[in-house]
């Protein structure tokens, strides 16, 4: 059985913690400056309108992160195929990230009651841009984080003093929303120095027929990510739309906490996602061991975080939020349940799912999911507040986790990750079928 666990696998989890934890832990630090600067209104009006970017964000994404990596690593020894994966998938994030930047920009312009999330909206788009040239899909594809792990953390560690230079107060809400993209575009432009100099992509070519099969393949993907999205980030517009911007900034405050804790567990899995994509038609076994270290550990961290949650989100709170955001303790102690469903079923789709070719229906259970989720979270959020939507939060998740399972039950899926031997699970199946 090939080798699941190894020294380049470790460097690639810490890598790709880096890479993408650092976006979540480096504005942990100027957390506490900003809830104090901005106060509760301006936190809820800034997670508004980064709510509204992430959902371009979403759309530019179309799932090419978990689709066209999956594709790269198992095509990474094919240097033609890999250039027309790399130059489709960027020309599609790049048409669809302006087209849906335009829309949003145009409505938050002309449409009086959104007009004060225009400048929000327009300075937090460099991040849009900053995603687009990240590449972070190719260097996950060749297992090979390193060097832009690096490169993103110092470009986050300088949204620190610039955040502490430039925001001031309330009316530079819109800078607070500018400088992460700044440092993700800076960052993005020295990562495509490296990815220029692995020689792994050919000339630019534009190829509408590929573009289109690009999208295609990877619109189960994003329908499952936008399922995600309606019970993740739809939230806090449901909660401004039957609240205040003040139950907002206690939300969100809870939020930036949840996501920051959630860094380490959620990166397991996306590590692990190449390794398991190239081991899956050479030794299914070992594909199936990786997937159960990278659950197993997941679930592991992601239980310790509930509980030192439940016991210290009061001081975490007040340290970090400060005594205005008091009642965002209780939000966080529910919020992060989520995990204990989440860290399981996110990796179990794309490790077990996808690779089966369950792509369809796990965009099924995600959709569903985030449909229930609109009605019970506007109930509980009129109800409830904050509180009301993070519980909608944990339902939804747990929902997703039950669903995964039930995926895996019916297609016969599920004994073979839980046998105390799969290889000999996989030849009785394989001898079944023969």
């Amino acid at each position: 059985m090939a080798k699941v666990f190894d020294k380049g696998l470790v460097i690639n989890i810490l890598s790709l913690l880096a890479y993408r934890g650092a976006s979540f832990i480096f504005p942990l630090v100027t957390l506490p400056y900003l809830a104090r600067v901005l106060g509760v209104e301006h936190m809820g009006l800034l997670a508004l309108g980064l709510a509204c970017v992430m959902y371009c964000s979403t759309i530019s994404d179309w799932g090419f992160n978990v689709y066209t990596t999956k594709d790269i690593a198992h095509h990474r020894d094919d240097p033609a195929r890999v250039t027309q994966l790399f130059w489709s998938t960027f020309n599609a994030k790049l048409l669809m990230g302006c087209s849906t930047l335009s829309v949003l920009l145009l409505a938050t312009w002309f449409r009086p009651q959104w007009h004060h999330l225009f400048f929000i909206v327009l300075a937090n788009s460099t991040v849009l841009f900053g995603g687009l040239f990240s590449f972070g899909w190719l260097m996950q594809g060749y297992e090979k984080l390193g060097k832009t792990a690096i490169i993103s953390t110092i470009g986050q560690f300088c949204s620190i003093p610039l955040t502490f230079l430039l925001v001031k107060g309330p009316d530079d809400t819109w800078l607070a929303a500018l400088i992460p993209g700044l440092t993700m575009i800076i960052s993005a432009l020295i990562t495509l120095v490296f990815v220029v100099r692995m020689r792994v992509i050919g000339f630019y070519r534009f190829e509408p027929a590929e573009i289109w099969q690009r999208i295609k393949d990877s619109v189960h993907v994003f329908l499952a990510i936008f399922g995600a999205n309606m019970f993740n980030n739809i939230n806090v517009l449901i909660l401004a739309s039957v609240t205040s911007t003040y139950m907002v900034g206690l939300y969100n405050g809870a939020d930036r906490l949840k996501k920051a804790a959630n860094s380490l567990p959620e990166q397991i899995g996306n590590a692990f996602f190449p390794r398991v994509s190239f081991l899956f038609h050479r030794d299914r076994a070992a594909a199936i061991a990786s997937t159960r270290k990278s659950i197993s550990f997941s679930f592991l961290i992601s239980l310790f975080i509930v509980l030192f949650t439940f016991c210290f989100a009061d001081l975490i709170v007040r340290i970090l939020l400060g005594p205005e955001f008091h009642e965002s303790a209780n939000v966080l102690r529910i919020a992060v349940c989520g995990f204990i469903f989440g860290n399981v079923s996110y990796p179990a789709g794309l490790q077990i799912l996808i690779p089966h070719g369950l792509a369809r229906q796990r965009m099924y259970v995600m959709l569903a999911a985030g449909l229930i989720n609109l009605p019970v979270c506007g109930l509980l959020a009129w109800q409830f507040g904050a509180i009301g939507a993070a519980s909608s939060l944990v339902l939804a998740e747990f929902l997703v986790f039950a669903g995964v399972v039930w995926l895996m039950a019916k297609h016969g899926i599920l004994k073979e990750y839980l046998a105390r031997d799969p290889a000999a699970v996989l030849e009785t199946s394989q001898g079944e079928n023969a």
